[in-house]
């Protein structure tokens, strides 16, 4: 149990890390502050069966799944511009990942990560609630677990400041996914005043005694020389919008 919680600190630490570092270098995407626990709370419990989706330059998600932080540093700095309707699709794109896996009977799910722009969530939903699709979607969007109640859909609430919440509920969304049980939705609520998710998960680990606080100061130095020799690798030479669309993870 204690290398899943340093596996899990290390990669909320990162997300936090490379947003940092590229907030001071001028090359800071979308801000992810206060959401790395919603990132790794549901990926960590995904493997290469699974696709994710999610809005543009939502980093935290793609860092959570395993790709490579050069990478993932390599394309925020790319500063590639990217249509209102193409963000849009991503909620139906989880939905073809589903069908794939459900027809090939991998034991797959797909999951999207909504936020600005997930224009087609309605329609997605409606699709993999009438197919019964092993697809998650994922939202911070308020009232949206009250909404799917007519489609048979399960709606669940959880606090996405809380790693452990967010890592039970999805925990529970992959299985019902994996064993046919079709689509679920998670609205993760970011509460006021809750303070770091990053303080919270070390307070609860060091409290309950699983892990030192000198264990968790190691990783953020770890951490830190990783994602510093990222950012100061060579920025890409071309911005070719015909090039590196693509990435596979």
């Amino acid at each position: 149990m204690t290398d899943a919680l340093r596996g899990a600190y290390r990669v909320m630490r990162t997300i936090r890390a490379v947003e940092e570092q590229l907030r001071a270098t001028g090359d800071g995407g979308n801000p992810y502050a206060g959401e790395e626990a919603l990132a790794a709370g549901v990926c960590l419990h995904l493997d290469g069966r699974d696709a994710i989706a999610g809005t543009h330059r939502r980093h935290g998600e793609r860092i959570a799944k395993g790709v490579d932080v050069r990478a993932v540093v390599a394309e925020i700095r790319h500063h590639r511009l990217v249509a209102p309707d193409t963000l849009g699709g991503v909620p139906l794109l989880i939905c073809g990942a589903a069908i794939a896996a459900k027809q090939q009977d991998t034991g797959g799910v797909g999951v999207a990560f909504l936020g600005d722009g997930a224009g087609t969530a309605p329609e997605a939903l409606n699709l993999a609630s009438a197919w019964h699709l092993p697809a998650i979607f994922v939202t911070d969007d308020a009232g949206y677990a009250d909404r799917v109640a007519g489609l048979g859909v399960p709606g669940v609430v959880v606090d996405g400041s809380d790693f452990f919440a967010v890592h039970e509920t999805a925990g529970e969304a992959v299985r019902r996914a994996r064993d046919g049980g079709g689509p679920t939705l998670i609205e993760a609520g970011f509460p006021r005043h809750v303070g770091d998710c990053l303080q919270r998960f070390r307070s609860r680990v060091t409290d309950t005694g699983e892990l030192r606080e000198q264990v968790l100061d190691a990783i953020d130095a770890e951490v830190v020389r990783l994602v510093g020799d990222s950012v100061a690798a060579p920025r890409p030479a071309s911005d070719d919008g015909e090039t590196d669309v693509y990435v596979s993870y």
